[in-house]
């Protein structure tokens, strides 16, 4: 039984070194969004250059999921704990996803950042949820780096505390958009990338709590 456990333990830490590697893929992700939506200032080809960036290191990151669904398939960790694990897995992936997706809506949409307005929310209100958004991966990159149960949950406490703040702030903006006088197209666009950025942080604090599931369980 001991052997049998720490074959599945020896598993458990090989899938969460490559989940390290995916969530190092979303720090450079959220790293590439935040410089470009530091400014209303860059040209076309440095906003195309950032989406191809990002674009690579989402695909990368597929490449790792499907290795680790593979994996678990395979029996790398114990029955009782597979569907946590596949959940994991899936919150992970959407972390990177919808980074990218962001990317994607703000390269659809930099032409409207020359409005006062909508430039006001993103260098403001979104810069402050993607800095919140960088604290909750440090801390779950910090997750994945331990096994000491308590190190986990008070990692996954202030995740949540941070995924807390970052509700209160899209309350905050929604409030301030109904009162802008916006176009159709330019409401959407600043919707989007407010929703997009609450989504990832949801992601983290849902990967935090099954992860710490995870690791306490087995």
């Amino acid at each position: 039984m001991h052997r049998l456990k720490r074959v599945f333990s020896s598993g458990l830490e090989e899938i969460k070194e490559k989940l390290g590697e995916h969530v190092a893929l979303s720090q450079e992700s959220l790293r590439v969004l935040q410089e470009v939506a530091s400014s209303r200032g860059h040209d076309k080809p440095h906003v195309d250059e950032a989406v191809r960036k990002i674009t690579a290191l989402e695909r990368e990151g597929d490449e790792i999921v499907r290795e680790l669904v593979d994996r678990v398939a395979q029996g790398a960790v114990v029955p009782t704990v597979t569907n946590v694990v596949l959940v994991l897995l899936d919150n992970v992936d959407n972390i990177l996803d919808m980074i990218y997706f962001a990317m994607k809506e703000v390269k659809r949409g930099y032409h409207l950042w020359k409005n006062d307005a909508i430039f006001s929310i993103v260098s403001t209100e979104l810069k402050e949820m993607l800095d919140l958004v960088k604290s909750m991966l440090e801390y779950l990159h910090n997750m994945l780096r331990t096994s000491d149960a308590e190190e986990l949950r008070r990692h996954a406490r202030i995740i949540s505390s941070l995924e807390e703040e970052i509700d209160e702030i899209k309350e905050a903006i929604l409030d301030k958009i109904y009162n802008l006088e916006l176009n159709a197209v330019e409401f959407n666009h600043v919707v989007s990338l407010i929703y997009t950025a609450d989504k990832i942080a949801d992601n983290v604090q849902d990967a935090a709590y099954h992860l710490a599931t995870v690791i306490t369980s087995v």
